[in-house]
């Protein structure tokens, strides 16, 4: 009887840990708005790739080649490109590196869910040149609207990135 009492016990702790398991796999796993941040900040923050070296090569301030690769890889992720682009929320980090010869990479990506459809995020970046490496670490508070498009980014903080591939 105490045999059967202990694997009975022993099956209601591994079945209260598998039960409590899956019900605390976070929010942030089933969160479509922090999948599209996650997407978003690992596309401004990767690269550049060839492909947008390519778009950015070309003559003009907003090319043909770059206004085709801004839709292709952000009006899935942004409510309207083009303010994105006109404020500065879009493609400025990569601009900043494919002008420097930087590459950068995105290494932990922390984003939290703070009201209904504002997100902070926290983002460590690689930088990269010459062989050496440093990290940044970029700070913000983005906001979506009701469709899980971004529509803002505000507070930004980006712990002197820019500046550091300027010099």
């Amino acid at each position: 009887m105490k045999k059967i009492m202990g694997i009975t016990m022993n099956l209601f702790v591994i079945a209260s840990v598998i039960i409590l398991a899956a019900g605390c796999s976070s929010p942030k796993d089933n969160d479509e708005n922090v999948k599209t941040i996650q997407t978003f900040l690992e596309k401004e923050f990767t690269g550049p790739t060839d492909e947008l070296t390519h778009a950015l090569e070309q003559e003009g301030a907003f090319p043909p080649k770059l206004e085709e690769y801004v839709k292709e890889n952000y009006s899935p992720l942004v409510m309207n490109w083009e303010d994105m682009i006109n404020t500065n929320h879009i493609l400025l980090f990569q601009r900043v590196a494919y002008e420097n010869g930087y590459q950068l990479k995105p290494t932990n990506i922390d984003i939290q869910k703070d009201q209904d459809h504002a997100y902070d995020y926290e983002v460590e970046v690689d930088y990269m040149k010459d062989g050496q490496t440093n990290t940044a670490t970029i700070t913000a508070r983005m906001n979506l609207n009701d469709d899980g498009k971004i529509v803002t980014i505000r507070n930004m903080n980006d712990d002197g990135l820019l500046e550091k591939m300027e010099q």
